[in-house]
């Protein structure tokens, strides 16, 4: 992970339309700044392999902030834009591990790979098992049992005897650095440091591991061992890097004519052409089973079938997904969860719109909606909102799916398809101005049930849920210090899934309201559900839940720590930012929640305790002291009245850090607020308190100096405290006018989604090179690498044999045949036997290898 900071507020990249000189560039800043309020300025010094070339910017360290300053550098004609210099640090995830490390692909093993584990397999190159198989008993398993030699299991090395080993291909790796004499690799062009250490070598191993994915040697080949390394430090062994860095390294890879250029912090691809291989990869890729979409994308990498579709690739555009089936467990997790009704809030999917005909392109008038009538496709209604501009490769369609007033009471599938037309400036020359298209459709499947009661159905408050970044909001589970951030969402499809798929199996229907309180009608639902809120609420908010509840709503609040005293011990420095991190609110806004729920005389206090309870035989852990209240419960008294209910912690129903769930807790309160009736496990409870009077404990009050609002969807920074912003409006979605179709599609709409003019059900391996690779053995001195005729390098098996071994298969085949008819023939001619006592004729078999040839 790769986080990105202003370095100094006083230091400024500025940008020119064009690469001048270092002279040429000072003047023009120069001539900007003369007239402006700016007096001392300095352009900070970059020593660096780029610095005798021309450059499109400069980094310059301004002492004096002035806005005027600024703007007279971006109206210069030459400058382009100014932008602050920023510092980027970036995280590895790693695992430690008690494996010996073993060579993985040694020239002296032949057939079997020995793993570091009490565990011998054959090798998974082609015609293995691992090819076809996608099992998933445990996904870290799995990983771990996959061996080292993986450019072999991904079968690259049917396409190094094709010839393709990246040979002439100039690969550029921006990392941490590689060792000047390193034994795995030999074609290693040019070294090249970016940063502020006196090094050129990796000092950390990330580096070093990023180039021989690409291309090592020996041991462990890389996908491309012919390829030319050039490799540019650009990363500290801190982790640590700055704009100014990359921005320098960009402009001396485009000197040098670098064809392929590996960054491994993330972020978007400007600089080639990557959407016509990422849609390979995604069109080819092996579907997992039993693991959802957000968990494995679009599956496990098939080199073989990329390289098939690329080979009979035309330009096009295409989606991911490619398709919407919301009945399709457990792929389309957590859409094929709980079926969709009328009434209920609309189903949102998003969708991305690969370009691979141009790096611009656009979406061709609207994207049409067309229900399959035979299909019942009339009984959905469609909304599409789209990025009109694709750019740069790619752009999005979000579609929101609801029913249709006519199925309010019907049960079935429904199905259609959404229609996009793609345009793209053509790339012939001859024909300027002229435009290539590509049309794609997003099949949809749903599942639709009728509406289901109004006790049944619960909203989750989303809209109130703040989580870092940007902000500092800590962990709700003080014992956690190793886990300072709340950062998993807290939303029903991460860190509270469990909760999600409990309420699911016991027949309630949840939905999620991502819009302010004011956006929902409250008389379809029997319960709103709020868990760890952090953010304000707006007053009509809190003047339309007091109606909602009178008429019949009811109020769960799952709340958690609060206490400014707390909030400032838990404060941090970061060595990133340079400044200290205080927590904007605590693992809730209490006094956020207070301001909810005071129109009912309730509040939650401050007070921090910890320790267990037990209620109805059930036990939990909480912080707590004797006769402190940690739930209440309200009968609202009007008729037709809501129920409220408060509860001081969430952990038990969070995933994080929950050490024993308080579900049945929670199936108690639904059963209270939704039903109105008291279950016996809280009626029969003997830990009854009365209410605190709230004359001996002040309520908390919100912490002095917050920056809240710099996050928060409800206030705006203001002189004194911080003011509501106006209410939003609520979203309003225009649905797509259908256009009936009287088609039906497939029942398994994954099977049928393929590129244009590409028939993925047919894999066709290469044909392989008849030439046999010339290798000599290694002399002293040399590199580490042999020397092999026409670019190919060698596989885990010898190519002759493996052109041989039908051959074999059918000599084999024919020896058998004639055993059997000779044992046959001698059976026929023998004479019959007349006594008893005659001892039978012993036939003595040839011995025969009982092993079959396989291919």
């Amino acid at each position: 992970a790769s986080h990105f900071y202003l370095v100094d507020i006083y230091e400024y990249i500025i940008a020119f339309n064009g690469y001048f000189t270092a002279k040429a560039r000072s003047k023009f800043i120069s001539s900007a700044l003369k007239h402006s309020k700016i007096l001392e300025w300095k352009i900070v010094p970059r020593d660096n392999p780029a610095s005798d070339y021309p450059s499109d910017f400069e980094v310059v360290h301004i002492k004096e902030l002035h806005k005027d300053g600024l703007l007279k550098l971006q109206d210069h004609p030459h400058i382009k834009r100014v932008t602050p210099q920023r510092k980027v640090f970036r995280t590895l995830k790693f695992t430690d591990s008690t494996d010996q490390p073993v060579p993985c692909n040694d020239t002296r093993w032949t057939q079997k790979w020995q793993s570091s584990r009490p565990l011998r397999r054959s090798s998974l190159s082609l015609g293995s098992g691992f090819w076809h198989a996608t099992g998933r008993h445990s996904s870290r398993r799995l990983l771990r049992a996959i061996p080292r030699q993986v450019a072999q299991t991904l079968q690259a090395d049917v396409l190094w005897q094709m010839g393709h080993t990246g040979a002439g291909v100039k690969v550029a790796v921006f990392d941490t650095g590689l060792s000047e004499k390193h034994p795995h690799f030999k074609n290693v062009k040019e070294r090249t440091n970016w940063t502020n250490e006196k090094t050129l070598d990796d000092g950390l191993g990330h580096g070093t591991f990023v180039a021989g994915v690409i291309a090592s040697m020996r041991e462990c080949q890389g996908f491309a061992p012919d390829s030319e390394l050039h490799i540019f430090r650009v990363f500290t062994n801190n982790q640590v890097s700055y704009t100014s860095w990359f921005l320098d390294a960009f402009n001396y890879a485009i000197l040098k004519k670098i064809d392929v250029l590996n960054l491994s912090i993330g972020g978007p691809d400007f600089m080639d052409h990557p959407f016509v291989d990422k849609q390979a990869l995604i069109a080819s890729a092996r579907r997992l089973p039993g693991v959802n979409m957000f968990e494995q994308g679009h599956g496990k990498l098939d080199l073989l079938k990329a390289f098939q579709i690329l080979n009979s690739y035309k330009p096009q555009a295409s989606l991911s997904p490619s398709y919407i089936d919301m009945t399709e467990c457990p792929y389309m997790w957590p859409y094929c969860s709980q079926p969709i009704y009328y009434g209920g809030m609309p189903t949102i999917v998003n969708v991305t719109i690969l370009n691979g005909m141009g790096v611009t392109g656009r979406i061709v008038d609207k994207p049409i909606w067309q229900p399959y009538i035979p299909q019942n496709g009339d009984n959905i209604d469609v909304a599409v909102s789209y990025s009109p501009v694709l750019w740069p490769w790619s752009g999005y369609l979000a579609v929101s799916i609801s029913v249709a007033k006519k199925a309010a009471s019907w049960e079935g599938i429904a199905q259609g398809h959404v229609m996009v037309t793609v345009a793209s400036p053509s790339e012939n020359e001859s024909k300027a101005g002229s435009e290539i298209t590509s049309t794609v459709k997003l099949p949809i499947k749903v599942k639709i049930i009728p509406t289901p009661p109004r006790s049944k159905r619960v909203l989750w408050d989303q809209y109130h849920n703040l989580r870092y970044p940007p902000g500092y909001f800590p962990r709700d589970n003080l014992r956690m210090k190793n886990d300072p951030l709340d950062w998993n969402g807290d939303h029903i499809h991460t860190n509270f899934r469990d909760m999600y798929q409990h309420l699911r199996s016991v027949g309630y229907f949840v939905e999620v309201l991502g819009a302010p309180l004011t956006c929902f009608d409250a008389s379809q639902y029997g319960t709103l559900l709020m868990v760890d809120s952090e953010e304000e609420y707006f007053p009509e908010e809190i003047a339309k839940l007091r109606r909602d509840i009178d008429q019949g709503l009811s109020l769960i609040v799952f709340s958690d720590w609060y206490n400014t005293s707390v909030m400032r011990k838990v404060k941090f420095y970061d060595e990133n930012t340079r400044q200290w991190w205080m927590p904007d609110t605590g693992g809730a806004n209490i006094p956020a929640l207070n301001d909810l729920v005071s129109v009912w005389g309730m509040a939650f206090s401050d007070g921090l305790y910890e320790g267990d309870f037990s209620m109805a035989n059930h036990d939990s852990k909480l912080y707590w002291l004797k006769n402190v209240p940690i739930l209440g419960l309200y009968q609202t008294p009007s008729d037709g009245g809501g129920r409220i209910a408060l509860y001081g912690d969430s952990n038990c129903i969070d995933d994080s850090h929950r050490q024993k769930d308080c579900f049945w807790l929670l199936d108690a309160l639904l059963h209270y607020t939704s039903f109105g009736v008291m279950p016996t496990s809280l009626s029969h409870s003997d830990n009854r308190v009365q209410p605190p009077t709230g004359l001996d404990h002040p309520l908390p009050e919100r912490l002095e100096g917050n920056h809240l609002y710099r996050y928060s969807k409800v206030l705006e920074a203001h002189l004194g405290d911080p003011k509501p912003r106006p209410l939003p409006a609520c979203p309003h979605l225009s649905w797509a006018k259908p256009h009936p179709l009287n088609d039906t599609a497939p029942s398994n709409l994954w099977k049928h989604q393929k590129l244009l003019s590409i028939d993925l059900d047919k894999v066709v391996l290469p044909n392989f090179r008849p030439n046999r690779p010339q290798v000599r053995p290694l002399s002293p001195g040399e590199s580490g690498a042999w020397d092999i005729p026409g670019g190919i390098m060698p596989g885990r098996y010898n190519q002759d044999v493996g052109q041989t071994i039908p051959v074999f298969a059918f000599l084999g085949a024919m020896v058998v045949l004639a055993f059997f008819v000779v044992q046959i023939t001698k059976s026929k001619n023998k004479p019959k036997r007349r006594k008893p006592r005659v001892k039978r004729p012993l036939f003595l078999q040839q011995p025969h290898s009982a092993k079959s040839p396989s291919v």
